[in-house]
């Protein structure tokens, strides 16, 4: 690196001129979906039901039409429907379109009259229908005319609007960001030269991350919110490890070093720690691959690269550019400053030190009593809402429209899927055990409704039933058509549908309940060869929500496991790695009842919620927090370390390290801070939750674990700190004989 300095530049600038181009593309191969555990009961019921059923297809969207003056049934709304039933079938990917006109089914009419639904089943992946979103949107709105209302809802449109939200919320929050980092450096630094390079630093990895992760999106599906990821987690890392390395380099070079030794001290210092305190975030942001959750996957593999990419440009492009400015890092110099600011750290430290016990006990106080409101944390993912948009998506907005006018049991009811490899679902014994499934499970204290095959004409008996499926030809049409989202009929009817409502929203407790309820029920049931899955938006969320509640468990023990081992070889002490994860939960703890407060109970006026916190924030809290916090714990101890290796006393090597690296600290902190609290005034509602927790876990971490829980407990420790050390040859120490006072 200082040996062949251009050379390092040249390969960076390759990379990220063909980084690029790749970059800009990753956006397109991203879907919103992911928040479901493929393989639950949940997801088995899906699949059955595109595989058995003719009339289930990949993709469904729904165009709600409305007008105040004419209603459904009259001539100039027909007209409109028509039009865009017409104009939506010349699209290739459109292999179904269902109208009131068709066949005058009574479900796809509001209930003011009013209002109708346009349903639509599209041949196309999830990513596909996402992109296909702004040309139905075109479609609708040349088509139709007058003083008709319109919306594109449906899971492909709601994905499309989280897309473009996330777009417009990642530009946003970074234009907040750019000019916090920019002001903190500058006070940290005091030079414009300086305090550029850390952005220059992200302004490289940062699409050489995106180009990276187009290359796993093309080849297996990610979340939207993988671009989140990366800006959020790396525009923190990445200015902070190369604050980190400049400021140890200005130093060299303050204490008169050449310009080449000055990088290479700075790279086996401030690097070393770099290095273990990315290895760190990464094993931590790599617990996220345990669940096997798209949702998981793709902020992993987003904030793992990213991590990766923060150390490389740290360690190798870093060092480059420093050897060729030299001296010149420190132009362009501010005509104001901060002068005796270590001194002043080091009184307070030895201060807080002569009575440790007086800080150690009200901070841990302050921190438990934030803490508290964190076990009544509900986590539950709003898969059958909308809620995660803002009230402004076209898509939110027609949902609302099809709840009100439809009722929300018609739009997320409970599917319960009965499925056999011998025999029809329509035979005499058959039909008996669908007709007594459907009286337990109509009799359930929060069951609205339930429509099965034994209870679309009151009064019949099994062998009515029996006998009208025997005739199938000779039914109505419109009975048909109703009767094809029960049964298979033309696949052989080997798989029947209970379509149940529940008497409360969708994403409530009590249907959340009901769920379980019916599953109980099905298992307590004597089916003999019949297989039985609960399906449906709810089931699909608990499903989800419960292999999230399972995961998290083995993600904190591996977290915790992985980052002492890491802390103990970065510490060389057993001591310290425990007291660094010990102080680590409880603030995580502590940001987590901070999360509680705000967006589950809204101790600040009325939120856009369903009282819950969404089932990833907490998760992704604990794994990127965990990572994120130990750059200052490695930064402070590998310095206190420094002075302990010399022979500097327990106290005074504390009083040093904490002295020497507050203000680097802080100024990281600060950067942290704004970014995180930049995303967290964004539309989505998770990437809210995280830059909100984030934020405040960071500044608690900051103002109370490292400047005073930290040297009370290293004081109250003393020797201890250092139990179980073990030593191999050492990184050179930095410290100048006369620094050690």
């Amino acid at each position: 690196m200082t040996g062949h300095p251009k050379t390092f530049i040249g390969v960076w600038v390759v990379v990220l001129l063909a980084s690029v181009l790749f970059a800009q593309k990753l956006p397109n191969e991203l879907t919103a979906g992911g928040f479901n555990n493929p393989n639950s009961e949940s997801a088995m019921a899906q699949t059955v039901l595109q595989s058995k059923f003719s009339n289930q297809y990949p993709q469904n969207m729904i165009i709600v039409l409305k007008d105040k003056n004419y209603t459904v049934s009259q001539q100039p709304f027909q007209t409109e429907v028509n039009a865009v039933a017409t104009a939506l079938r010349s699209n290739a990917y459109v292999a179904n379109v269902k109208t009131y006109y068709q066949n005058h089914n009574a479900n796809l009419v509001g209930k003011d009259k009013h209002t109708t639904i346009i349903d639509v089943g599209l041949n196309a992946t999830e990513t596909q229908a996402d992109n296909l979103m702004p040309a139905f949107q075109h479609i609708v709105k040349t088509q139709v005319k007058g003083g008709f209302n319109w919306w594109v809802t449906g899971s492909p449109a709601l994905n499309y609007d989280l897309n473009a939200t996330t777009k417009h919320d990642l530009t946003s929050a970074e234009m907040i960001a750019f000019p916090l980092m920019i002001v903190i450096l500058l006070l940290v630094f005091r030079s414009v030269i300086a305090a550029i390079l850390p952005l220059a630093m992200a302004m490289v990895a940062l699409p050489t991350t995106m180009a990276i992760a187009y290359g796993f999106a093309s080849h297996e599906q990610l979340n939207t919110l993988l671009t989140n990821a990366i800006s959020m987690v790396g525009l923190g890392v990445i200015v902070d490890y190369a604050l980190f390395i400049v400021s140890r380099y200005r130093k060299e070079l303050a204490q008169g070093r050449e310009v080449r030794d000055a990088v290479r001290k700075a790279v086996e210092t401030a690097g070393r720690s770099v290095f273990f305190s990315g290895m760190t975030v990464a094993i931590s942001l790599s617990s996220l691959f345990l669940p096997r959750i798209m949702i998981f996957n793709s902020i992993a593999i987003g904030g793992v690269i990213v991590v990766v990419l923060a150390v490389s440009v740290a360690l190798t492009l870093l060092p480059a550019i420093l050897t060729l400015l030299g001296h010149r890092v420190n132009a362009l110099r501010l005509p104001f400053g901060r002068k005796g600011s270590s001194g002043r750290w080091e009184r307070f430290v030895h201060a807080l030190m002569k009575k440790p016990v007086l800080f150690l006990v009200p901070a841990v106080l302050i921190l438990m009593g934030l803490a508290y409101p964190s076990s009544s944390l509900r986590m539950q993912v709003p898969v059958a809402s909308a809620s995660i948009l803002p009230k402004t998506s076209m898509s939110r907005q027609g949902l609302e429209v099809v709840k009100n006018q439809f009722g929300e049991q018609n739009i997320f009811p409970i599917q319960v899927v009965l499925t056999s490899n011998n025999g029809t679902m329509t035979s005499t014994n058959r039909l008996q055990t669908i007709h007594t499934i459907t009286k337990k499970i109509a009799s359930l204290s929060n069951t609205k409704s339930v429509h099965s095959l034994t209870n679309w004409h009151p009064g019949w008996t099994i062998a009515q039933y029996h006998q009208a499926y025997l005739h199938w030809s000779v039914l109505p049409s419109q009975v048909q058509n109703q009767l094809g989202n029960l049964v298979n009929h033309n696949k052989g009817s080997t798989t029947s549908v209970l379509i149940v409502g529940s008497k409360a929203p969708a994403d409530s407790v009590t249907t959340h309940q009901l769920v379980q309820q019916i599953r109980i029920l099905l298992d307590q049931s004597n089916l003999r060869s019949i297989h039985a899955y609960v399906g449906g938006q709810t089931a699909t969320g608990l499903d989800f929500d419960q292999k999230v509640l399972h995961s998290f468990p083995i993600i904190i023990v591996s977290v915790l496991i992985i980052s002492f081992l890491v802390l103990l070889w970065s510490f060389r002490s057993i001591i310290l790695p425990i007291k660094a994860l010990v102080l680590n939960s409880l603030v995580t703890l502590a940001s987590t009842g901070l999360l509680v407060e705000v967006f589950q109970r809204g101790i600040f006026g009325k939120i856009d919620t369903f009282n819950a916190i969404n089932s990833v924030t907490p998760v992704v809290l604990f794994a990127v927090l965990f990572g994120l916090s130990m750059d200052y714990e490695v930064f402070i101890i590998s310095r206190i370390r420094e002075f302990h290796d010399r022979g500097v006393t327990n106290e005074q090597s504390i009083a040093r390290g904490i002295a020497d690296t507050a203000g680097l600290v802080n100024g990281a902190a600060a950067i942290m801070v704004a970014v995180f609290a930049a995303f967290a005034t964004v539309q989505v509602e998770v990437v809210k939750e995280l830059g909100f927790s984030l934020a405040c876990a960071i500044l608690l971490d900051a103002l109370i674990v490292r400047t005073i829980l930290v040297p009370s407990i290293m004081k109250l420790l003393g020797r201890a700190n250092w139990w179980g050390s073990f030593h191999w040859k050492p990184v050179e120490s930095e410290i100048e004989p006369q620094e050690l006072g």
